[in-house]
């Protein structure tokens, strides 16, 4: 693998680290007691208030995604992802300086805008500069991302508690400002990925980066590659207005429909789970338990663990090895299982219990279910959707998922509290159906895309493909790029 890849990879992924870090730490900061006081008063309950300040994180996002979907088209991948950072620095900023919960609100807004740009346009950025054998493992990084930035949210948090006064949430909330900071300042040091140059026409520029990209390959790899990417991309815009609403009607057209309810569905099946209301309110969790205060905030920083080992263990024995839908798959059912053992322990031994151990073994079971997670869906549920989208709907179309995925998660983050209040336990059969219902999808009507090209994947839907298979493109007489003697030295192009 091209090590100038993998470095770009990193930078962009950075955005992972900003969404992990944005949406981990607002768990710890609902289970600081002074962070009550200070915004819902005496009392320091308010169910509603809790969940507003957890949804309108969502309902950013949902936004942002609308944003992205024109900006990423229009004004490139790597400026799209400059400008989520510097939106992401500023929701940190009002977070940070609450004065009341409206402010504190407003900052959650704008952050979850800055996450919902940096959700659609990271997987589409590195897809489109990751070679296809290698993909998987690549795009995977922005899971891992996620996870060491919903860890380092934990331990912050935790860290947070040894604090005084307001100081105990501030400071945690602070601490989403430098990763952001760094995303948007790596994003003038990256290239343009190559379709978005050949989509401009700017195609001196694209065979720079696709040089720079797989410097290490043959002369005609690369020739094939330019070329595969060209010949594709004129054949899908050809004759295609391509503002926003025509994409949009486009993703719901019968010949595009099937691979924008597929994605849809993936990244919404990722808030089903139930993953996302384990990490916005286990806080709650363990005082329904007995744990509480920095006991429970200890418990969540090692919880923050689970989502790195998984991934580790997803980029060194499941990316690029397993089939696509193979892994999804498996990992539906592994949730099934571990939900229905915390449903059933949490049933058996209710809040209030005296006995230690049934508590201990629901938490216990909650970390492998977070690990399992990690392994089966934190990065594959990036990875799939974007590669289904040809290219001039790739950014609309994974900005709809996303979008899709928001609404489900301003759904939950209403719901949650009132449900936990009113029919405990018997939540998680709801996170039992659907994981029990997206494995079911995913092996029967999931087509695989490992190890394809962005171009080849077309195929599988029914689409033409303009050339042969990559390895089988004739590139004697083709303007793409040809084995020169100085060719591997053209320079990459002003950024």
């Amino acid at each position: 693998m091209n090590t100038y890849v993998l470095l770009i990879a990193l930078v962009v992924a950075l955005g992972g680290f900003v969404f992990g870090v944005d949406s981990g730490i607002i768990a710890t900061t609902l289970g600081h007691k002074t962070f009550a006081l200070y915004m819902y008063g005496p009392s320091a309950k308010n169910a509603s208030l809790t969940g507003a300040i957890v949804s309108v994180y969502n309902a950013g996002q949902a936004l942002g995604t609308f944003i992205t979907g024109y900006s990423a088209d229009k004004f490139s991948r790597k400026w799209t992802i400059c400008a989520a950072g510097i939106m992401a620095t500023f929701g940190a900023s009002l977070q940070t300086a609450a004065q009341n919960v409206g402010m504190m609100i407003a900052g959650r807004f704008f952050a979850g805008l800055a996450c919902g740009m940096i959700l659609s346009v990271v997987p589409v950025y590195i897809a489109e500069v990751s070679p296809p054998k290698n993909r998987g493992m690549i795009v995977g990084l922005q899971g891992m991302m996620i996870s060491i930035g919903f860890m380092m949210a934990n331990w912050i948090g935790y860290a947070g508690g040894f604090a005084s006064g307001n100081s105990q949430w501030r400071i945690p909330l602070a601490m989403q400002i430098p990763g952001a900071i760094l995303l948007s300042i790596g994003c003038f040091f990256i290239p343009y990925t190559p379709r978005w140059l050949v989509g401009k026409e700017r195609y001196d520029e694209a065979k720079a980066v696709i040089i720079r990209l797989h410097g290490d390959k043959s002369d005609a790899f690369l020739a094939q590659e330019f070329t595969q990417i060209h010949d594709q991309i004129l054949l899908e815009c050809e004759g295609r207005n391509s503002n926003v609403f025509t994409s949009i009607q486009s993703l719901f057209s019968r010949r595009y429909f099937r691979r924008t309810a597929t994605a849809c569905f993936i990244l919404m099946m990722g808030q089903l789970s139930g993953s996302t209301v384990i990490q916005n309110y286990q806080s709650i969790f363990y005082a329904s338990v007995g744990y509480t205060g920095r006991t429970a905030l200890l418990i969540s920083g090692i919880y923050g663990f689970m989502g790195v080992f998984g991934q580790i263990a997803y980029l060194c024995l499941v990316a690029d090895k397993w089939l696509r839908t193979r892994t999804l798959w498996i990992g539906s059912a592994f949730l099934c299982v571990m939900i229905s053992i915390i449903m059933a322990l949490s049933a058996e031994f209710r809040s209030g219990t005296k006995e230690t151990s049934g508590p201990r073994a629901a938490i216990a079971f909650i970390f492998i279910y977070s690990f399992g997670y990690a392994v089966f869906f934190n990065a594959m549920v990036w990875v799939v959707p974007v590669e289904l989208f040809p290219f001039f709907l790739r950014s609309k179309g994974l900005g709809l998922a996303v979008f899709c995925k928001a609404v489900v998660a301003i759904v939950l983050a209403q719901i949650t509290p009132i449900a936990i209040q009113h029919v405990g336990w018997k939540y998680y059969s709801l996170f039992i159906a659907s994981n029990f219902a997206a494995g079911l999808i995913y092996y029967f009507f999931l087509p695989e895309t490992k190890g394809k090209s962005l171009e080849e994947i077309a195929e599988l839907f029914g689409d033409a493909l303009a050339t042969e298979h990559l390895e089988d493109i004739n590139i004697s007489g083709n303007e793409g790029l040809k084995a020169q003697g100085d060719a591997k030295h053209i320079e990459l192009a002003k950024i």
